[in-house]
């Protein structure tokens, strides 16, 4: 099937569905652990259960998505197109179950730990099936690029709407119905629907440029599907992908460091809990500033040194950052231009992984673009799980009481809080960007290559 150009519908709004899958996923994100504690009231040794048992099952699962997507008979809609109209839905019903209180806390925390592992089921494989659309839609880098940009902008742009409507629409839901946990289950449906209207819109906005299940069916030149030994070999015989899937592993261990350490600084150096709420939001105009350069800026330098250098400039913001950490102003004016950079990262890093799955293709002849691409999950979800080591190790060492009195707090504390927020994540980014600037060295001018071969090769097949 001959690739169609990208329609200016696609190229505008490619990326609504992530927007309305982030505003989803923030709710777990900012509020799960505190719904659990603060508003379903499970003793503490039962949330330590439910968040250990949550946390596992789901990074164990996180690199089979894709190869499920790969591995089986594309349905109706296509290979992936299919699963943005099939899953949502499904997602929608289960994922207000992750935020209730129903029995007993055995049951109830049953019930919320099932609703948690089998809606992330039913998302991530959506969400897989989203960014293998883009080396499908895409023809050459550029575009790769370009899609990538769009997505990350949209999907940065969740967390401007959430600063505003997440906690508040969770009080107006439980005002409303007069019951407190009932207004979470209802917030977390509300952004599930939006997230299943974007996904829907992605469907629609695709339609004609993926092969349909008949269509696969009647082409005599389809590869078989791939099984799971194939594409385990696969993975690790590519080793762009493999240096890949360190270096991102260190740059989202900086970025969850940093989103989970913020609410310490403003607690304990500045002393002021309510500048949070601010940061949140600056920080989310940043990082749509920067998603939305992602586009020209790839176009002009490439993908990989928009990436490396992005690396680079965002630890050397973080640097600062540590150096002026008692001056709230230049903290902020340094934390927020490291922010841009992560705005970019998130668009590139994507582009880099669809530009394995091209270089997978051309490599061993075999179309295998959810499973590299999926494998993203790999390192989100183990850095999700070290990030939990870090903090707690840096914080002990400096004598840290969680009942102590902010007010009170060492200088010793302070300095460790502001080493954990900006420091440590400044050294994972660099330590990031080596990784990619010696090991990753798949270049624009490879790659243009790489597609040429492989369209000539289907050309060939279907003659």
């Amino acid at each position: 099937m001959e690739k169609k150009p990208l329609s200016k519908t696609i190229r505008t709004f490619f990326g609504v569905g992530d927007m309305g899958f982030s505003l989803m996923t923030l709710v777990e994100m900012y509020f799960f652990v505190f719904f659990l504690t603060n508003v379903a009231k499970f003793p503490l040794a039962t949330v330590a259960v439910i968040g250990t048992a949550t946390s596992i099952g789901d990074a164990l699962l996180s690199p089979f998505y894709g190869a499920f997507i790969d591995s089986i008979k594309p349905l109706k809609w296509g290979k992936y197109r299919s699963w943005l109209l099939i899953c949502p839905p499904i997602v929608v019903v289960l994922y207000m179950f992750q935020f209730t209180k129903i029995g007993g806390d055995a049951i109830g925390a049953i019930i919320v730990t099932l609703g948690f592992v089998i809606s992330h089921i039913a998302w991530n494989i959506p969400w897989v099936a989203n960014i293998a659309l883009i080396p499908l839609l895409a023809t050459k880098p550029s575009e790769r690029g370009l899609l990538s940009s769009r997505r990350a902008t949209w999907g940065a742009g969740a967390g401007i709407i959430f600063s505003y409507t997440g906690a508040n629409l969770a009080a107006l839901y439980g005002r409303v119905t007069g019951n407190e946990v009932l207004g979470y289950t209802l917030l977390a449906g509300t952004f599930a629907f939006i997230m299943l209207l974007g996904y829907w819109f992605h469907f629609k906005m695709t339609e004609g440029y993926e092969e349909t299940g008949a269509e696969v069916a009647a082409n005599k030149s389809t590869k078989p599907r791939l099984g799971l030994i194939q594409m385990l070999k696969m993975a690790g015989t590519n080793h762009y992908l493999i240096i890949l899937l360190i270096g991102d592993f260190f740059r989202y261990m900086a970025s969850f460091i940093m989103t989970a350490a913020a609410a310490y600084y403003f607690t304990y150096v500045p002393k002021n809990a309510g500048l949070l709420a601010t940061y949140l939001l600056l920080v989310s105009l940043a990082q749509l500033v920067g998603s939305y350069l992602a586009a020209p800026l790839t176009q002009k330098i490439s993908s990989r040194a928009a990436s490396i250098i992005s690396l680079v400039l965002c630890s050397a913001a973080l640097i600062v950052a540590k150096i002026v950490g008692y001056n709230i102003v230049l903290f902020l004016i340094a934390v927020i231009t490291a922010a841009i950079f992560l705005g970019v990262l998130r668009a590139t890093m994507v582009t880099l992984y669809s530009d394995v799955a091209v270089y997978s293709e051309w490599k061993t002849g075999q179309t295998a673009t959810a499973w590299i691409m999926g494998l993203m999950n790999l390192s989100l979800k183990t850095a999700i799980i070290s990030r939990g080591t870090v903090i707690p190790f840096v914080l002990a060492t400096a004598g840290f009481v969680a009942t102590a009195d902010p007010a009170t707090a060492s200088k010793e504390l302070t300095d460790a809080v502001i080493t954990v927020f900006v420091l440590i994540p400044a050294i994972f980014m660099l330590l990031s960007s080596v990784i990619l600037g010696f090991g990753y060295k798949l270049n624009q001018e490879k790659l243009e290559i790489y597609e040429r071969e492989i369209e000539e090769r289907k050309v060939k097949a279907a003659q």
